[in-house]
């Protein structure tokens, strides 16, 4: 069995990062995606806009009509100053000991993986999928870096929807539509709780 491990700090999570763990379930037979929201992301000096609580409830209920979709509060509840993937690794693989392991990676923080925390004992553990919105962009910047044929990856096209929880964030501040971006769910946690400066009345 195979199992891809999804991590980031979706504030918020939306259709995109959905897609893209449905896209590697169906390229990589895998068994079940396990999203894992940070408490402090490493090499992001942006501070988070939700609190840890409210981005794992949105994480839950926006992946909650996909058996395949987990979510882990491993890297919340862990509450270290930075959340390394190394170290979140190491907890995983404990668990699933005989299971292939994949990593997901979009293609910026593709390009900066040599600079992450034990990078050499932690690409022994996992295969790494890049998400690529473009190909041959990011085709070029492995064959030209050494370091990556020190490791285990795969390049999975991404399709191009361009959608980000910054843009969405955005969108929500200057009172314009976030349809279709996000859940319905999530969206109406969102105004529940009027996170990102949202109210019922905005579209």
């Amino acid at each position: 069995m195979a199992i891809a491990l999804y991590g980031g700090s979706f504030d918020p999570i939306h259709i995109g990062h959905l897609i893209t763990a449905q896209n590697v379930i169906e390229n990589y037979d895998v068994e079940k995606v396990i999203f894992i929201p940070s408490h402090v992301t490493p090499l992001k000096n942006r501070k988070l806009e939700a609190s840890d609580e409210d981005r794992l409830k949105m994480t839950y209920i926006s992946t909650k009509n996909n058996n395949k979709f987990i979510v882990s509060d491993y890297e919340i509840m862990k509450k270290d100053d930075v959340s390394y993937t190394y170290n979140t690794l190491k907890y995983f693989k404990e668990i699933y000991p005989d299971e292939k392991i994949y990593f997901i990676v979009g293609t910026d923080r593709a390009k900066d993986l040599k600079k992450w925390y034990n990078i050499e004992e932690l690409s022994k553990l996992v295969t790494f999928v890049f998400v690529a919105r473009n190909e041959e962009d990011l085709y070029k910047i492995v064959e030209e870096d050494a370091f990556y044929k020190s490791i285990s990856y795969k390049i999975m096209k991404s399709p191009i929807i361009e959608i980000s929880s910054s843009l969405i964030r955005d969108n929500l501040k200057n009172k314009k539509s976030i349809k279709y971006m996000i859940t319905d769910e999530c969206r109406s946690y969102i105004e529940e709780l009027s996170l990102y400066g949202i109210s019922r009345n905005s579209k």
